[in-house]
Parts: C-alpha cells; sequence; structure tokens
C-alpha cells in the first residue's frame, strides 16, 4: 500500500509539474503577443487625400475640392462661439464632402488658455456632434503651438480624453491637433541613435533636419527647443495610453536650407510614421501639409510619399501663410494652378 501510494503521489506531482509548465509555456507566449509593437497589428490604410482651400471663402471652397477632384475637405468650428450653425459645413454636407473637423474651444485672442470646466466642454462638444457628423474630429490645432495656446499641456491631454469618450459613444472618429513634426524628426534621429544605426541618423539628418534640429538632436539644443522637445514626448507618452484613432502631424516642405527644392524629401514621411506607429500605436494622419513654393513636383512627390508612408488622411492647406511657414495655394481664386493640376493628378494614380 505505501509503495502504490507513493507511486500515486509521484505521477500526481509529476502531471502538476506537467500543468504548471505549460501554464508557464502559455503565460510566457501570451506576454511575449502582449509586449509586441502595437504597431504591428494595424492595417495599413490606403492614403485618402483632401483640401482647405484656405485662400477662398463660400461655394468657392466647394468649387475648389471640385476642380482637385478630392472627397475630403477640412473645416472647424469655434465651440465658445458656436451657436448653432456651421454654414460652411452645411454647405460641405449638401455637396457629398467628408470632413476632417478642427474642435478649437477658444474665441479668444491667441495664446489661449485649454478649456478645464469639463461637464460644460462636453456638453458643448455633444451638441455640436448632435448636428454634425465628421469623418474624424480633430480636438485643436497645434496643441503644441506656444503662439496659440497657453497652461500645461496636461490641460490638453485632459480636453482630449473627454473628446474621445463623447466622439467614441458617437461613432466618430478622433484625432489629436498635430504633434511638432520637427520635434519628432529629432526624436527619430535619437531612436535610430539609441538603435546603434549612426549611419542611417546621419542620412536621415541629411535630408530632413536643419542645423538647429540636429544640435538639439545631438544634446546641444537652445533652452526653447529642448523646452518643445520635452513637450513632444509627453505628449506622444500620452497618447499611447488613449483611445484616440489617429495621430496628427502638420507637414510643410522643403523641410529645410540647401536640398532640393523640387521634390519632397525621399522617406522621411514613412520613418516619422513608422516611429511614431510604433511607440504610439496609432495611425497616422495628416490634415495640414503644404509647400512653400509652387513648383508641381513638389506637390506631386508629396502625394508619393505620404502613399509611402501609409499616411491615413492627408489634407492640402491650400492658402496663403498656413503654419507661420508661408506655404502657398494650389488655385489662384478658384482658378487651378499647375501645382494644383499636378495634385489633382497624383491622387487619382
Amino acid at each position: 500500500m505505501k509503495k502504490t501510494v507513493c507511486h500515486v503521489l509521484m505521477l500526481s506531482c509529476i502531471c502538476a509539474l506537467g500543468i504548471s509548465c505549460k501554464k508557464e509555456t502559455a503565460t510566457t507566449k501570451n506576454e511575449a503577443a502582449l509586449s509586441s509593437s502595437a504597431s504591428e497589428n494595424l492595417i495599413l490604410p490606403i492614403t485618402k487625400f483632401g483640401v482647405l482651400a484656405n485662400n477662398v471663402e463660400g461655394q468657392d471652397r466647394i468649387t475648389v475640392a471640385k476642380e482637385l477632384n478630392v472627397v475630403y475637405v477640412r473645416d472647424a468650428i469655434v465651440m465658445e462661439t458656436y451657436d448653432g450653425k456651421a454654414p460652411m459645413l452645411d454647405k460641405y454636407q449638401a455637396n457629398g464632402y467628408k470632413i476632417l473637423l478642427n474642435l478649437n474651444y477658444s474665441a479668444s485672442q491667441k495664446p489661449s488658455a485649454f478649456p478645464t470646466d469639463m461637464v460644460k466642454y462636453k456638453s458643448t462638444l455633444e451638441n455640436i456632434l448632435s448636428k454634425y457628423r465628421p469623418e474624424v474630429a480633430v480636438i485643436e490645432n497645434e496643441p503644441a503651438n506656444d503662439g496659440y495656446y497657453s497652461g500645461p499641456i496636461e490641460n490638453y491631454f485632459t480636453e482630449l480624453r473627454t473628446a474621445i469618450d463623447v466622439c467614441h459613444a458617437r461613432g466618430i472618429k478622433i484625432s489629436d491637433g498635430a504633434l511638432h513634426t520637427g520635434m519628432v524628426m529629432i526624436l527619430v534621429y535619437q531612436d535610430y541613435i539609441r538603435r546603434g544605426l549612426q549611419a542611417q541618423a546621419d542620412d536621415f539628418a541629411n535630408r530632413a533636419l536643419s542645423s538647429n534640429y540636429l544640435r538639439a538632436a545631438q544634446g546641444k539644443g537652445s533652452s526653447d527647443i529642448n523646452a518643445k522637445l520635452d513637450k513632444c514626448k509627453k505628449m506622444i507618452t500620452a497618447y499611447k495610453s488613449m483611445a484616440l484613432d489617429y495621430v496628427n502631424i502638420h507637414w510643410y516642405e522643403p523641410l529645410k536650407d540647401g536640398i532640393d527644392s523640387t521634390i519632397s524629401s525621399s522617406g522621411i514621411a514613412k520613418e516619422i510614421a513608422d516611429y511614431l506607429r510604433h511607440k504610439i500605436g496609432k495611425q497616422v494622419l495628416t490634415n495640414e501639409f503644404g509647400q512653400t513654393n509652387q513648383i508641381p513636383t513638389l506637390v506631386a512627390s508629396q502625394v508619393a510619399e505620404f502613399k509611402l508612408a501609409n499616411l491615413a488622411y492627408a489634407i492640402d492647406f491650400s492658402g496663403i501663410g498656413g503654419g507661420g511657414v508661408g506655404s502657398l495655394p494650389l488655385t489662384n481664386g478658384i482658378a487651378i494652378l499647375p501645382n494644383g493640376e499636378a495634385y489633382r493628378d497624383a491622387i487619382l494614380h
């Protein structure tokens, strides 16, 4: 009897150990799967192109969108002054356009503070979205821009989280108001260095980084750039834990002096998008890109680069002075210019 009991106990222990090992193996596999980058699970989109015709008003914006043969447009609502009417939105919707809608809270002189009364904010946002259903809700415009906003960036995070809840409850997708692209480029360079890829970092710098940005990437930046870089890092960290559908960048070219101004900087958009998808695990869009010259090959090559980068949306800012970098329009009034023709033709292929 004692031997039988002993054998039974030994078999029980062996079985228990086997089960334990199987559980441990399964747990290890699950942990490995969970620890893999969220970007690996993203299905990369085909880029949808559009326009913000900022050099014309009213019905002329519809005409320009038709001339450029786009389906997607950008518009904005200032929440503080919203009175239940948005005439341009009504025009776009009546003509079948899909809208990336900036929801900017304050009507006060810039820089303005982020809203902090989330009860009021939520009520206003729900009121707007009860009437208008954008393709994507974009919360604020360039929240990292000190010329536009004041106060701690954490107040923006609170606003953004509130907006996510409201938008998702209505089945509306949502994006932030745009990271500072220059700071993201610095982080891409530093990521190459961190991974021991000095040659790739140098090549990226040659194609993308101004001398000021390169110094900052090498740890020699001014206090102003370093502060912007710290803010960008905070935003990336915060966005990773939010249920955002998209992360936004604004994009103007040429990126720096001394490079070929007739074409887009090869590969940069993809490198930035890949970095953000890896770090944040969200799709990437640009609801504002432009050109500081009117050379047709520049805008055509931007389209090719955004397709290569698998940006979800790319909205051309056709106007003067967008982003503070001297952007130029695709049209003269409603008359399409050669660079506008190049944009129209490029997005069709």
